[in-house]
């Protein structure tokens, strides 16, 4: 399967955003040594890498969300692509808030970077994919805010039926596939997920599967959930 971005048959453009030379060269090394994907630039700033993306325009970028400049939030908001490219945060911080921050800022993918080669090209490949995927520490943490409801902001609730949608979303249906499940018409799962997202403010897959596990609608294991 191609990415979201690119020609059926054509390699993956990446760019490899990480302050530390060392594991910036070793994952331009790794990437680059991939068959589908094509190492288009690199960084180790959030200044750098928002130049080095306008000019090079890549579709997934591997983002250390710990700069010595700078939070790799401020990439995520400031990145001007068009289409964006799907982010995958490759990063030690696995505390819930960096989390948080990540996927509802748009990020595609959380991976700790004690993960191994084989879990790092797993996340790799479904971010190109246009789906989310969620590291095994990552999932802990949010395993943990899924065990504190307390700290769902009320605004944030749904209806009953808003939940079963969401739950399908996070499972990575589309809307025929939802409307078929629940027995609705395509346009009522569609007016529920505009409802989700102006209820929320939440739009991403990211960021709703993220929403559904707080909610305890979905497990979140080690590993990817597919998008839509």
């Amino acid at each position: 399967m191609s990415s979201p971005h690119s020609a059926p048959g054509a390699k993956i453009g990446v760019m490899v955003v990480e302050d530390q030379t060392a594991i910036r060269q070793m994952l331009v090394t790794f990437v680059a040594a991939m068959p589908r994907f094509t190492v288009v630039g690199e960084a180790g700033s959030v200044e750098e890498a928002l130049r080095v993306a306008d000019a090079t325009r890549p579709q997934v970028v591997v983002l250390d969300w710990m700069l010595l400049e700078g939070l790799g939030l401020e990439f995520l908001r400031q990145v001007r692509s068009d289409p964006p490219p799907q982010v995958l945060v490759f990063s030690a911080n696995t505390t819930e808030l960096a989390v948080r921050e990540a996927l509802s800022a748009g990020a595609r993918g959380y991976v700790e970077k004690t993960a191994s080669f084989s879990e790092f090209t797993a996340a790799l490949n479904a971010v190109a994919e246009g789906q989310t995927y969620i590291g095994p520490a990552v999932a802990r943490a949010v395993r943990r805010m899924a065990g504190h409801p307390e700290r769902i902001d009320s605004k944030l609730d749904i209806s009953t039926r808003e939940r079963d949608v969401l739950r399908f979303v996070a499972e990575g249906l589309s809307s025929k596939e939802i409307a078929q499940r629940l027995g609705l018409s395509v346009r009522t799962v569609e007016n529920h997920r505009a409802s989700i997202t102006r209820r929320t403010g939440l739009r991403s897959v990211a960021q709703l599967t993220l929403h559904a596990a707080r909610l305890g609608l979905v497990e979140v294991p080690g590993g990817k959930e597919p998008g839509a």
